[in-house]
C-alpha cells in the first residue's frame, strides 16, 4: 500500500505546475492548514481537556501562545519562501518543489514546515483554550505530520531525488533543528 502511494505521488509530482495553480493550491494549503486542522485538533483538545486538565496562569499561556506563533509563523513563511523561489513549488503534496531545497530553513531540519506547524498548532490552542489545548493541538500536529513525512513522504523524495536526498537525510535532522554544526572528529 506504501509503495502504491508513493509510486502515485512520485508520478503527480513530476508534472509542472502553473503559476496560477500554485497561488491557487497555496491559498488552500493555508485553509486547510493553518484553519481546519487546528479547529479539528483544538475540538479535539476540548474533548481531552474535560478529562485532564493543566493549569497555569492566562497572562503566561497569553505569552506562550504569541512567542509560539510567532517561531510557528515565521518557519512556515520562510519555508514557503524557499520552496516557492528555489524548489519551484510549494509546501502542499499537488504542487511539490521541482527541485531539492537543502538551504535556508532546510539546512537545519528536514521539516522545517512540520516544525513551525507544530509550534503554530501550540499557539492556537493555548490562545483559544489553555495550554492543555495548545499541547494537545501540538501533539495531534507532530504524530499525524511526522507519520506522513517519515512513511511516505521521505520515501517519494528518495524515489525522486535518489542519492542526493539520502545524503541529506543523513546529515540533517528530522524535525528538531540542528542551528550549528558539529565538529568532525
Amino acid at each position: 500500500m506504501k509503495q502504491r502511494i508513493v509510486n502515485y505521488l512520485t508520478n503527480f509530482h513530476s508534472k509542472k505546475s502553473s503559476r496560477t495553480y500554485k497561488i491557487i493550491s497555496l491559498l488552500f494549503g493555508m485553509l486547510f492548514f493553518l484553519v481546519l486542522l487546528p479547529t479539528i485538533f483544538t475540538c479535539l483538545g476540548l474533548f481531552v481537556k474535560s478529562s485532564v486538565h493543566i493549569e497555569l496562569d492566562r497572562t503566561v499561556e497569553f505569552v506562550i501562545s504569541i512567542v509560539s506563533l510567532i517561531i510557528g509563523l515565521f518557519f512556515l513563511t520562510w519555508t514557503t519562501i524557499f520552496q516557492w523561489k528555489l524548489g519551484k513549488g510549494i509546501p502542499t503534496p499537488n504542487a511539490p518543489t521541482q527541485h531539492l531545497v537543502t538551504t535556508g530553513p532546510y539546512k537545519f531540519c528536514r521539516n522545517p514546515i512540520e516544525f513551525g506547524a507544530i509550534f503554530y498548532y501550540l499557539g492556537i490552542g493555548t490562545i483559544i483554550d489553555g495550554i492543555t489545548v495548545g499541547i494537545i493541538c501540538f501533539f495531534l500536529g507532530f504524530i499525524i505530520g511526522s507519520t506522513y513525512h517519515k512513511f511516505i513522504e521521505e520515501s517519494e523524495l528518495e524515489v525522486r531525488f535518489g542519492d542526493v536526498y539520502k545524503q541529506y537525510k543523513q546529515s540533517t535532522p528530522f524535525i528538531i533543528p540542528r542551528f550549528r554544526k558539529n565538529k568532525k572528529q
